[in-house]
């Protein structure tokens, strides 16, 4: 039934109810109405009684003189009287006002018609014999008048005690029509309460029930449907219902592969971490060379592949087992009570199958792998110390070649290193609250010219326990994975503009301030503005600052690369490709993007002078970097051998150990 249905039934209730009330109060007070217009009659009637009796004590005193003494000269008078008491007592008669006197006003007015015949005999009797006639007449008057008086007596004694039985029978009425009108009024309210209990149990009771299921729902609880309420609300019911599941697997789900993603899975692993009784081994699989297909081939191959290695993942693991992406091509699945081999073989399949994986792409054929690291479960530890346990297997796997199953092993000296150089995600977040990050500089050293002012790079370290620096290598990775990379490079921005807003005078020596930028931040739309604002606002001249990007970082998504740069650049800052040659990428990408200088790759130039083929690398880039008309920057710079074979080639400023290591920005 529908809610106006309900609303109708209870509109309905209340007008019956007040019908009612109305009727019964209506019907108390034409009874006490009626009533109190008998009894006004009443009143009435008795004072026309008191004023017969009044005129009836006189007529019986002059009939009392006419007869008894001979006045005859009063007879007229005496008619009169006796004739208005006639007329009257059948006034009486006739109105019935009280039926048990009906007789006595009877018997008195014929007493006075008697009485009025008397009088008419002495009337007409002769002077000669007027005494003794009247002696004669006095006998038969005197029993008629005494039974007239006393019957006057008598209505008017009675009429008086039937009056007060009225006035009470009035006064009992009214308290019983104060009663009922009360105990209908009551009856009335208790109906609105029964009808409001009866309309909260059936419409605000279930919407109720609605919203505090919804807010359940909203902050992670099951959502409870209604199961008796009104059609709408269970329409409502329902579709919240589904919506709300929907909107839980789209938070909790990867939408490409429909595998877990990493919040839900932190969360079944922080649940099962809880029970001590249950033994598991966490899996984390990182895809190898899965880049190059994803940049060769476009992000639909891609998109492809890891639905593909989605299906291996599900088709390999039991169905009480967890699988989730983490993020890019990571991977992780948490193997519930399952014996050390069965887990290390559940891994071994799905190396194997991903293995197996090939895709074609313009008569080109890429092969798939993926590295696997194994962490067993290790009382004590956190849900971010079992991630890392992992993480640090799976690199191991891939420092052993790749397409490998490693084991991670806390008594294994190489691995507990390996763990403790890995810093927390929580200390990262801390460490962006509490400003725990130190800005370095290394200089950047001009190799053909004299370099009056000062060219340099910010560096980041972060503080430790006991106030311990600690490198990016041991807290960027993770930072990267938790995608906290862009905040590290607002802070980083926010510092340097700080710094030099406390430090005026430093600006005049400096010529270039070059600040690396993250993956991350080159899609971060708030970052762009909130450098614009800094470059606005700020002291630093938008033409002492170079920002360095990685090509790893531009090839991911060249378009947005280039726009972020070019409403950059627009302010007056320069870009820098840094760890240029560090992947299998084209040259094509220098006169695709904005920049102005070209950082070489430090591998390149620490090996240049042993190995030939890290030498002629050197040499082309310099050669592509002239020719687009952009200087050119070498990494690694550690003796001074290096340093004059990268002059020689034309390298335009060095960096490195030879010239300085990095030192704290003061």
């Amino acid at each position: 039934m529908r809610i106006r249905s309900y609303l109708a039934l209870l509109v309905c209730a209340c007008l019956l109810g007040a019908y009612v009330l109305e009727q019964v109060l209506a019907y108390r007070f034409n009874n006490v109405q009626a009533l109190a217009e008998e009894h006004s009659k009443s009143l009435l009637w008795e004072k026309d009684l008191q004023r017969i009796e009044s005129t009836a004590s006189q007529f019986l005193v002059s009939c009392d003189l006419v007869i008894g003494s001979g006045n005859t000269y009063l007879i007229f008078g005496a008619k009169n009287m006796g004739q208005y008491l006639v007329d009257e007592l059948e006034v009486m008669q006739s109105d019935v006002r009280f039926p048990e006197l009906t007789s006595k006003i009877y018997e008195s007015r014929s007493s006075v018609k008697n009485i009025i015949g008397t009088l008419d005999i002495v009337s007409d009797l002769p002077p000669s014999n007027l005494q003794l006639s009247l002696s004669k007449l006095l006998n038969q008057y005197d029993p008629v008048s005494l039974t007239l008086s006393r019957n006057i007596q008598f209505l008017t004694q009675k009429t008086t005690e039937l009056i007060k039985l009225e006035a009470v029978k009035l006064e009992n009425e009214k308290q019983r029509m104060v009663e009922v009108s009360w105990m209908t009024r009551i009856g009335f309210f208790m109906l609105i309460v029964g009808l409001w209990w009866w309309a909260n149990n059936r419409i605000c009771k279930p919407l109720n029930g609605l919203v505090y299921s919804s807010h359940r729902a909203l902050s992670g609880h099951d959502f409870e449907a209604s199961k008796k309420a009104p059609t709408e609300i269970l329409e409502l019911s329902n579709d919240f219902k589904h919506l709300t599941e929907t909107l839980f697997h789209q938070a909790s789900h990867d939408p490409l592969t429909e595998l877990q993603n990493r919040r839900a899975f932190e969360r079944n692993l922080h649940e099962i971490m809880g029970d001590r009784r249950l033994s598991y081994f966490l899996c984390f699989i990182d895809l190898d060379y899965f880049k190059t297909i994803n940049d060769t081939c476009g992000h639909a191959a891609g998109d492809e592949i890891l639905v593909k290695v989605a299906r291996i993942l599900k088709a390999n693991v039991r169905s009480n087992d967890v699988v989730a992406r983490l993020g890019g091509d990571e991977f992780s699945i948490l193997i519930k009570d399952c014996p050390f081999d069965n887990a290390l073989q559940i891994a071994k399949n799905i190396k194997e199958n991903i293995r197996g994986l090939t895709y074609h792409w313009e008569g080109e054929t890429f092969h798939l792998s993926a590295s696997i690291g194994v962490a067993p479960k290790v009382h004590g530890s956190t849900t971010t110390e079992l991630l890392n346990s992992a993480d640090v297997a799976c690199g191991l796997a891939k420092n052993a070649g790749r397409n490998t199953v490693h084991l991670y092993d806390v008594s294994n000296e190489t691995g507990v290193n390996k763990r403790q150089d890995i810093i927390s995600v929580h200390q990262i977040n801390n460490a962006l609250k509490n400003d725990l990050f130190v800005l370095y500089r290394q200089d950047i050293i001009s190799l053909q010219h004299t370099q009056p002012d000062q060219h340099f790079e910010i560096l980041l370290r972060m503080k430790g326990p006991d106030d311990i620096i600690i490198s990016p290598a041991s807290f960027f990775p993770i930072a990267e994975r938790y995608r906290l990379t862009s905040k590290i490079d607002r802070w980083v921005i926010n510092a340097v503009f700080k710094h030099y807003a406390d430090n005026k005078k430093q600006l005049d020596s400096i010529q270039m301030i070059s600040i690396n930028l993250s993956g991350h931040s080159m899609n971060d739309v708030e970052l762009e503005q909130f450098i614009i604002t800094k470059v606005h606002t700020g002291l630093i001249p938008a033409t002492k600052i170079c920002f360095e990007i990685t090509e790893t970082v531009a090839i991911t998504n060249v378009k947005r690369a280039r726009l972020f740069m070019d409403n950059i650049k627009t302010l007056g800052c320069s870009f820098a490709l840094d760890d240029f040659g560090s992947e299998h990428s084209s040259y094509s990408y220098i006169k695709e993007l904005p920049t102005e200088k070209i950082k070489i790759d430090g591998s390149f130039v620490a090996s240049m002078m042993e190995n030939p083929l890290d030498y002629t690398a050197v040499k082309s880039i310099c050669d592509i970097a002239k020719a687009a008309k952009q200087d050119v920057i070498a990494e690694f710079v550690e003796d001074k051998k290096t340093m004059e074979a990268l002059k020689k080639l034309g390298v335009d400023y060095g960096q490195g150990y030879y010239f300085c290591q990095p030192y704290a920005l003061v």
